[in-house]
């Protein structure tokens, strides 16, 4: 073996200890995480991993940073083949893959996606040196421009390689398949400096392989750590709906949620390790967006740091250990995120969709609610709540038959589901039953299901709350008393399928209540989209309206709601504008995960359904917005109070749109 080769295999052993190392210490502390299965669906895993792995299906909803990243990581997938070739010509002279006729097309893909790579590098160090969007102004810019650094000069280096090859050797084989390797060549033959070809190759090829292999020995102890981890993560995600909770394991039942980082299962620390800090998930938060302390990036990477014993900067030097003897470095309350944080969640899952690497936030802030409602360490208000859904079933302390008070605004006498058979159930849930300024717009609702001929009937006073909301404040038990009662209620009822109004019902309804007699659960928008296309419900009038719509986060993001309401505003007649922040990307009310219960947060600037409803008054013309669900409609019509808008800006439920069409 020659000195160089000896070199090489230095380079490459010493390479490879740190990357080991590095992994293996990965791996041990990830197995300290509790037991998750993973192993079902399997078909749909690899479906996950083809579509958001391999083709980073997320990564594309932001046009720039897609394509710099495709382009980066295209360059490494089709450079692999040209790394096994450079380390092999390290031991065997002119070595080259024996792939035959396919030598040539493969060596035309690496010369373009090396130079689309470069591209993707500068676009990158732009924005994080020039431009700097906020949310990757954090402590890992520096490192990450280090790394785009070393990817610039393993692919600057590889072009050049190539460039001096063929200055050496204009007739060599791999020129017509170089054409930008070959141009440059020709560059540098034409300023004179052809000569310098034999250093150039020496000196390139010691750079590449230098740079190689320093990135491979560093990479893993930075946040490009998601290179090796990312695929795994998006393979162990469970393919269950986003709106189905995971039950408390019978085993943790004495002491549910998580107080340490290794009481969270070993997926929910994987995940930290695939984070990216691409500042996604934080910059779609809402409670980030009014000023709270929760950040769902830094949630990911305070577990990463935790779990590795890094002091994080909410640990001060006089905290060591907290209840059971959890110490304070892997404590969640002290080095993930403190309980206020953690309260500040509207469980909007903004944080969850947006990330390109599937990671789920919301898991962690959920274990961390059940440990803290364990403890009995709530806001006052949510305790006051939950108090009242436990006497009564319902938040409003209202008993059950003022459940039923707005029926008296009914045009009709309203069925017993529970007496007569009916083809559809409609569960009317708490706010749309109790609350002063919905109950007008359920007795619409009912008028409309009367006008348009449904046969439906409701559970009157044996309803109870759903338990959506009371299941991701981390009160399990309550969730499941409310939702065996209601079980039993609707065991003995006949119908065909379920009706909503309130998408925190349909979702719990729809992913997390077993059986329900096998009927579907229907959004009223969903119903009335049903009935439109099957010609049922036509109506009078066109509305001449220009509305904008919000879509509510447990019809949309948590259930892809999207198109039936605004198909039935289509059939309305009126003019839809689009807030910039629709669809997956609409911005939360602030009543979610129980904060609609809770005592406004100190650190709150301004509350989401505030700067929801300045999105809205910037539209031109548009005097209307329509909601589909009571909880954004309350919380919006405070907040156009608490912003003056009364005169210039209504709140209605599509309900009412339908109604004076008919």
């Amino acid at each position: 073996m020659n000195l160089e080769a000896i070199i090489l295999t230095l380079i490459i052993g010493v390479s490879l200890v740190f990357f080991f190392v590095r992994l293996f210490q990965v791996i041990r502390v990830i197995r300290k995480g509790a037991k998750e299965k993973w192993s079902n669906q399997l078909l749909i895993r690899i479906k996950n991993v083809i579509v958001d792995g391999i083709f980073q299906r997320k990564v594309y909803r932001e046009w720039t940073a897609g394509i710099l990243h495709a382009c980066i990581f295209w360059a490494f997938v089709f450079l692999f083949f040209s790394v096994i070739e450079i380390v092999g010509e390290g031991y065997f002279e002119g070595y080259r893959l024996p792939l035959g006729p396919l030598n040539g097309p493969l060596y035309l893909a690496q010369d373009f996606v090396a130079f689309l790579g470069i591209i993707g590098v500068f676009i990158a160090l732009y924005r994080r040196t020039i431009s700097k969007p906020k949310r990757l102004m954090h402590e890992g810019n520096r490192a990450a421009i280090v790394m785009l650094l070393f990817i610039l000069i393993i692919l600057v280096s590889f072009l050049l390689l190539n460039s001096a090859r063929i200055i050496e050797d204009e007739t060599h084989a791999m020129a017509s398949w170089r054409p930008i390797s070959a141009s440059t060549a020709s560059f540098i033959s034409w300023i004179g400096l052809a000569g310098i070809a034999p250093t150039l190759e020496f000196s390139m090829w010691w750079l590449h392989i230098l740079a190689l292999f320093i990135f491979l020995a560093w990479f893993p102890y930075t946040k490009h750590s998601h290179l090796v981890f990312a695929v795994f993560n998006i393979l162990f995600k469970k393919p269950e709906p986003a709106g189905a909770m995971t039950p408390i394991p019978s085993e943790k039942m004495d002491s549910p949620g998580a107080q340490s980082v290794y009481d969270l299962s070993w997926i929910s620390i994987l995940n930290g390790f695939a984070c990216t800090e691409c500042g996604r998930c934080t910059d779609n938060c809402p409670a980030n967006a009014s000023g709270t302390s929760l950040d769902p990036m830094h949630l990911m990477t305070r577990l990463r740091d935790a779990t590795l014993g890094k002091a994080s900067p909410l640990q001060t030097s006089t905290m060591t250990a907290t209840d059971g003897g959890v110490p304070a470095i892997h404590d969640l309350f002290i080095s993930v995120h403190t309980p206020q944080a953690v309260w500040s969640c509207m469980t909007c899952l903004a944080c969850v969709d947006g990330c390109p690497v599937m990671n789920n936030h919301l898991s962690k802030l959920m274990e961390m609610r059940r440990r803290l409602v364990s403890k009995g360490e709530i806001d006052v208000g949510l305790q006051r709540a939950l108090e009242s859904l436990d006497r009564y079933g319902n938040s409003f302390k209202g008993t059950p038959k003022a459940r039923t008070k707005w029926t008296r605004k009914s045009d009709t006498q309203i069925k017993d589901v529970r007496k007569e058979q009916v083809d559809f159930l409609w569960f009317v849930g708490d706010y749309a039953s109790y609350d002063a300024r919905c109950q007008e717009m359920t007795a619409q609702t009912s008028k409309v299901f009367n006008k348009i001929g449904i046969n439906y009937g409701i559970l009157f006073e044996g309803e109870r709350n759903a338990g959506n909301d009371i299941r991701r404040v981390g009160e399990e038990g309550l969730y499941e008393k409310l939702r065996d009662q209601n079980l039993e209620t609707i065991k003995g009822c006949t119908y065909r399928d379920i009706i909503t109004t309130d998408p925190h019902t349909y979702n719990t309804l729809k992913n997390e209540y077993p059986g329900m007699n096998g009927g579907r659960v229907l959004h009223y928008t969903e119903l009335l989209e049903e009935l439109i296309r099957s010609g049922r419900l036509t109506f009078a009038r066109k509305l001449s309206y220009k509305v904008t719509y919000h879509d509510p986060c447990y019809l949309g993001r948590y259930n892809g709601i999207y198109d039936a309401p605004r198909n039935v505003l289509q059939a309305l007649g009126v003019e839809i504008v689009e807030m910039p922040r629709n669809r997956q990307k609409s911005f939360c009310c602030g009543a979610g995960g129980g904060r609609i219960w809770m005592e406004e947060i100190p650190e709150e600037k301004e509350r989401p359904a505030d700067l929801r409803i300045k999105e809205a008054a910037s539209l031109k013309n548009v005097n209307t917005i329509v909601v589909t669900c009571p909880k954004d409609y309350v919380m919006f019509i405070d907040a156009v109070k608490a912003a003056g808008l009364e005169n210039t800006l209504q709140i209605k439920d599509l309900i009412e749109l339908v109604e004076e069409a008919l």
